[in-house]
This record gives C-alpha cells, sequence and structure tokens, in this order.
C-alpha cells in the first residue's frame, strides 16, 4: 500500500525529469525542409502526417537539409522513447494513485486513460522511425500513424478531463483548474479533428492540465497528509 503523500512525491519527481526533456528538446531546434506551415513544430507535424503530401510539407525533396532533418528526428524520437514517455507516464499515473483517497472511481478512470495514452505513444514512435526512413512511400507506418496519434492525444485529453472532474470534488476554489483539465480533451479532439489548424496548439492544451496537475502534485507531496491510498475491495459472492 502506498500513501498518497508518496505517490504525489514519485509523480513530482517524474514531472521533473519530463521537465528537463522537454528543455532539452527546446535547445534542439528542428527546422523542417519542406514548406511547413510557419509556427508548426515539425516534431508535432510528423505526429500528426495523414499523407506522404504532408510529409513532403517536412522532409521536402531528397538531399542534404533532408537527412540531416531525419537524424535529429530520430534522435528526439530515441529521446522521447527512453526519458520523456516514462517520466510524463510516471507523472500522470502517480498523480492518479495520489488522487484515489479523494475519488476512486474517476482517478481509476484516468489512470486508466493516461496507461493507455502511454502504449499508445510507444506504438506511434515505432510507426515515427519508419515513417522518418521513407517519408515518401505511404506504407503501412504511414497507415497506422494516426490511429496511434490519435489514441495518444486524446487519452492525454481524457486523462486530463478526469483529473479535473476529481478536483471538481474539492469546491470551487479548483474550478479554474477543472476548466484547465477541460482545455486538454477540447484540444485534443481539436488537433486530431484538423491538424493544419489546431495542432499548433494542441501540446500547449495538454500542458495546461498537466500543470494542474503538477501544482496539486506539489501541494500533496510537500503540504499535504500521508493518508493511504485505499486497495480496491472486491466482494466475494460465494462468501
Amino acid at each position: 500500500m502506498i500513501s498518497a503523500q508518496t505517490a504525489f512525491r514519485i509523480s513530482f519527481g517524474a514531472a521533473v525529469v519530463a521537465l528537463l526533456a522537454t528543455v532539452y528538446f527546446a535547445f534542439l531546434p528542428v527546422v523542417p525542409c519542406g514548406d511547413l506551415v510557419k509556427n508548426y513544430a515539425p516534431v508535432v507535424a510528423e505526429e500528426l502526417a495523414r499523407t506522404t503530401a504532408d510529409l513532403h510539407a517536412i522532409f521536402g525533396d531528397p538531399g542534404t537539409c533532408r537527412s540531416v532533418l531525419a537524424a535529429k528526428l530520430n534522435l528526439i524520437t530515441w529521446v522521447d522513447s527512453l526519458l520523456f514517455i516514462p517520466a510524463y507516464g510516471a507523472f500522470l499515473l502517480f498523480f492518479f494513485l495520489g488522487m484515489v483517497p479523494r475519488d476512486e472511481q474517476s482517478s481509476f478512470i484516468g489512470f486508466v486513460f493516461a496507461a493507455v495514452a502511454v502504449f499508445a505513444d510507444y506504438a506511434e514512435n515505432i510507426c515515427l522511425f519508419q515513417v522518418t526512413g521513407a517519408p515518401d512511400v505511404a506504407g503501412v507506418a504511414l497507415a497506422v500513424l494516426p490511429w496511434a496519434t490519435g489514441i495518444k492525444w486524446i487519452g492525454l485529453g481524457l486523462a486530463g478531463m478526469m483529473g479535473g472532474a476529481v478536483l471538481l470534488e474539492r469546491g470551487g476554489e479548483n474550478y479554474p483548474a477543472a476548466a484547465a483539465c477541460g482545455l486538454a480533451l477540447l484540444g485534443s479532439v481539436l488537433g486530431i479533428v484538423n491538424p493544419h489548424l489546431f495542432a499548433p496548439y494542441l501540446m500547449s492544451a495538454i500542458a495546461l492540465s498537466w500543470l494542474a496537475f503538477l501544482v496539486v502534485a506539489v501541494r500533496g507531496a510537500f503540504f499535504g497528509g500521508a493518508s493511504a491510498v485505499p486497495q480496491l475491495e472486491v466482494q466475494d459472492d460465494a462468501a
């Protein structure tokens, strides 16, 4: 049995690691070789690519620029797989474990959504490695990529929404934070439905819910009680 305070401390530590990975990504600028829309990050654009035309807008024509870009994107995908995904996954999963004493059902649902998003993110990265190596080929990886990406972003959006639902249980003072969490789902849906218009703002919408989670985790880790996370009870019908 793990205490809520311990769960929040693990969540906070994982958030720090995820933040360091984000800083690393920020200092690794990626410049597209094609005619990608301005302010549309190539990393996100590749995740949300649907056709070879979308990929061509990122990678451009074969040449030195494409080779350099592919190497950077592969590096980012490796760091994402080995560091960022495990970090944000632990941040979310232990956050919801810490929230169990407040609302067991909603926290469990949020935990499941977060776990599904993490697995989908790894599936997405497998596709990205294939797509980066052959951006002119509309193969199986490009066909699977939208599904993996969609499940990941919608999963993160739903996890944010469930976190907001738990916060609402704590009263009116948490309404702004709960509203920010709700925007995570809205941003995910809009980004998936119309990537060209809303995708540049997709990560910002998710980040709002994560920021609210982080504030709660910090409070629970260093200023909260040490209430235990209750174990799920299974009724024995044969008893």
